[in-house]
């Protein structure tokens, strides 16, 4: 029962969260802190308390910069990794948790950053804790002992002054002084919490927050205590009293309290995302937001008397350290001087005159398009400066593309290091990921208002507008360690018509628009810039160079496109081309393959039937008949009939016999005249079995018919034969051989009505070829 209320609890907390759009907070990535060349690590950082010296470890060092400058004051070494380090409340002292080893039993030590060395004291705690806490006085120094258990050491002895005990068994994860000096609070991964005194003494039983612990801290007025869970859950309670709010924060890991308490910063990360958000801590209402475009490790904030944000200080983990600016402002700036860019810096204190991003020591190196007799360190190359692009069309577009320097293209690729794959390449979805998080911290009403101000139109008038932006090249499958390739920005404002324009129009530009808080178009040369114009049925122009004077404009006149009147091949060309014609030119493709596939199919078929009454007909000839030597007389309108004879089985033979079809008669002479003889199929069979007597010889039984065209019939010759004797097929078989010897297909012949036929009929003897029929069936009976 207790679960299900907590989880609606929490979806009401979640629910009840202002849905008031968080603005940026005028931050983004400006600059970088680097350790070295192949600096590394980056994990812990620590600001001391005036916001003058930010500490950050490397590998086994502690590097120490000035925090306005970023310029390296000093560095203290150890032969052991560390784990947590602190200031103390009036920054003199730095204390740092390291690893022990078997030989060197301590794990605390105190840095004197005046004299930028290590005291002398040490003691011995659990060397993997990562939050220690000073006293409000800065004579205490609280950290989770070796047993497990919280410890107070004195300072700077780091003598043990009590035990926090009985609570904690499991690794604590947040320690916390309240600011009258007289509690502490302690937390641990089991989510088990409690409040001491400075004595050691529990005030209260502990408490459960239900998961593990990832910070907790009293308010900054001592009257709250709050807890961020491991999985976002935020609660803040009331110091001895009950809850006071409870939310949702995806990803968050830390807890920073602004100076004056009214404002509370969460530093997130949920690996699809990080930032900074900032709430109104009396509303919990989320009124700023900065995002990051790298893994949050670590986080150092500072601000003004107003507790408006100035700097975030962010520990990726890759060997420096990423700030967090509102604007850049370079050296040399507003100097008296020649100034051949314009950004209003001298050209002796300008790295970069020519204003392309690139250092005047590497422009010949580069190269550039610089007339005959300029050097490239005068001349700009085009392909790099700002250039902005205005698109007329449905809406009006301006495209302001934007190309960073070498060094910091390099710093932006290594923070996003941590997240490359194997390949060791920068992927689709983090280049995306920073082009999302610098234009969430831009100032998109200012850049609209700018443009506003900035472009004069001669007819029609601009709405409202909305910014996007893209990484263009210099990110994306880009190799690590790569320190020339530039990356180049585009921030798309696209605008409504208030009233539509008409051409032709007359663009203007008043002036070169700087970027605006939060923008990191501060990192980029703004100035010169190159113009061009395009859009829908109109003429493009380009001003392919426009320097910064403060006195130029640039105009120009923006002219429909002339149309010609198509010929006739272009007409034709049209409806050749148009996306419906490649239609039917699919459909007459599909239907000329299908016409094709079936022919071809056809074509099988009739081969397959080919083939298969070849081989009847082969099986066919393989059944040897015989006829019976008698003679059917009928009369002569009559057809042939049919004499069925039994045929005799073949031995050891597994072939299907095909039946003899039905022969036809010869038509009397006196339907001769009128209709033509129809043809009969005469089969031979042969056989190549030999006796002792030679070949043995069978011939077919003849009808022997009148040929003369009288209707007398022709008597039939005497034969010692009943002449209705009925036959049967008999097959010879050779009296010396026992091999089935396969026949060949005799030729077919056909009656013919010439007189020849009739003349060979008559020349036969009749009387021979009876007697020999006759024998030849007695002898195989």
């Amino acid at each position: 029962m207790r679960g299900k209320f907590g989880l609606l609890l929490t979806l009401f907390a979640v629910v009840s969260l202002p849905f008031a759009s968080a603005v940026p907070s005028g931050l983004t990535y400006l600059d970088s802190t680097w350790s070295s060349l192949e600096g590394d690590g980056g994990e812990l950082i620590a600001m001391n308390p005036n916001g003058t010296i930010l500490a950050s470890y490397h590998g086994k060092d502690i590097i120490f910069f000035d925090a306005t400058t970023l310029e390296r004051v000093g560095s203290i070494s150890f032969d052991e990794d560390i784990s947590a380090m602190k200031f103390n409340p009036n920054g003199s002292l730095l204390a740092v948790n390291k690893r022990s080893t078997v030989h060197l039993k301590e794990s605390i030590r105190l840095i004197d950053i005046n004299e930028m060395q290590v005291l002398e004291s040490s003691v011995q705690a659990d060397d993997n804790f990562r939050n220690i806490a000073w006293s409000v006085d800065g004579t205490i120094l609280a950290a989770q002992g070796y047993d497990g258990d919280v410890e107070q050491y004195r300072i700077p002895s780091l003598t043990l002054k009590n035990t926090l005990q009985e609570v904690h068994v499991v690794d604590v994860t947040c320690i916390d002084y309240r600011l009258d000096g007289q509690y502490i609070l302690t937390g641990d991964e089991a989510g088990r919490w409690a409040v001491w005194d400075l004595q050691g003494q529990r005030q209260g039983p502990y408490r459960e927050f239900g998961q593990e612990l990832v910070d907790c801290k009293f308010s900054p007025d001592g009257n709250d205590i709050v807890f961020l869970g491991e999985d976002g859950n935020f609660t803040s309670r009331v110091f001895g009293g009950a809850e006071k709010h409870s939310m949702l924060v995806d990803g968050g890991n830390e807890i920073i309290f602004s100076e004056n308490g009214n404002r509370m910063h969460i530093a997130v990360d949920s690996g699809r995302s990080s930032g900074l958000y900032t709430y109104n801590y009396e509303t919990f209402d989320l009124i700023q937001n900065t995002s990051f475009f790298h893994t949050v490790e670590d986080v150092e904030i500072l601000e003004d008397n107003s507790s408006r944000l100035q700097s975030i200080f962010v520990a990726a983990g890759t060997g420096e350290i990423a700030v967090y600016l509102r604007e850049l402002i370079p050296v040399g700036y507003n100097n008296p001087g020649v100034d051949l860019d314009g950004d209003n810096v001298p050209d002796n204190l300008d790295p970069d005159d020519d204003g392309d991003g690139v250092n005047d020591d590497w422009d010949d190196d580069f190269g550039c398009d610089a007339p005959e007799g300029t050097p490239c360190s005068r001349y700009p190359d085009l392909e790099k400066i700002r250039n902005l692009e205005i698109f007329i069309g449905k809406e009006f577009v301006v495209r302001d593309s934007i190309t960073l320097p070498t060094e910091d293209s390099s710093n932006i690729r290594n923070l996003s290091r941590n997240s490359i794959a194997r390949d060791q390449v920068i992927s689709a979805s983090e280049t995306q990921r920073f082009a999302d998080a610098i234009c969430h911290n831009m100032d998109h009403g200012d850049i609209i208002d700018q443009l506003k101000e900035t472009i004069e139109i001669s007819s029609g008038e601009l709405g409202d507008a909305v910014v996007s932006c893209n990484v263009v090249s210099g990110m994306e499958l880009v190799r690590d360690g790569d320190s020339t390739t530039q990356i180049t920005i585009a921030i798309t404002t696209t605008f409504q018509y208030a009233t539509m324009v008409t051409l032709p129009l007359d663009i203007k530009l008043k002036e070169q628009t700087l970027p605006t808080d939060g923008s990191i178009a501060w990192l980029a040369p703004a100035h010169p810039i190159s113009l061009t114009f395009s859009g829908d049925g109109v003429e493009t122009e380009k001003i392919p160079l426009w320097w910064n004077d403060g006195e130029t404009t640039a105009s120009i006149t923006i002219n429909q496109v002339s149309v010609k009147n198509p010929t006739a091949v272009d007409s034709l060309l049209d409806y050749a081309l148009h996306p419906l014609a490649f239609l039917l030119y699919l459909a007459i493709v599909g239907g000329a393959l299908t016409l094709l596939i079936r022919k071809q199919n056809e074509i099988d078929f009739n081969i397959d039937d080919d083939e298969q009454d070849e081989n009847e007909l082969s099986e066919s000839d393989d059944a040897i008949t015989e006829e019976p030597s008698g003679f059917d007389l009928s009369d002569d309108k009559s057809e042939d009939d049919e004499r069925p004879t039994k045929p005799k089985p073949i031995e050891n033979s597994t072939k299907r016999k095909i039946a003899r079809k039905e022969r036809q008669t010869i038509e009397s002479s006196s339907n001769k005249d009128n209709n033509p003889q129809k043809v009969t199929r005469r089969r031979k069979v042969a056989s190549n079995d030999i006796n002792k007597s030679g070949p043995i010889k069978k011939t077919k039984r003849k009808r022997l018919v009148s040929t003369d065209n009288s209707n007398e019939e022709i008597e039939p010759s005497t034969s010692n034969v009943e002449p209705k004797l009925k036959t049967r097929k008999v097959k010879a078989k050779s009296e010396t051989s026992e091999k089935t010897v396969k026949k060949r297909r005799a030729v077919k012949k056909s009656l013919d009505e010439s007189k020849p036929d009739s003349k060979v009929d008559k020349m036969l003897d009749e009387d021979k070829l009876q007697n020999d029929l006759v024998k030849d069936f007695i002898k195989e009976e």
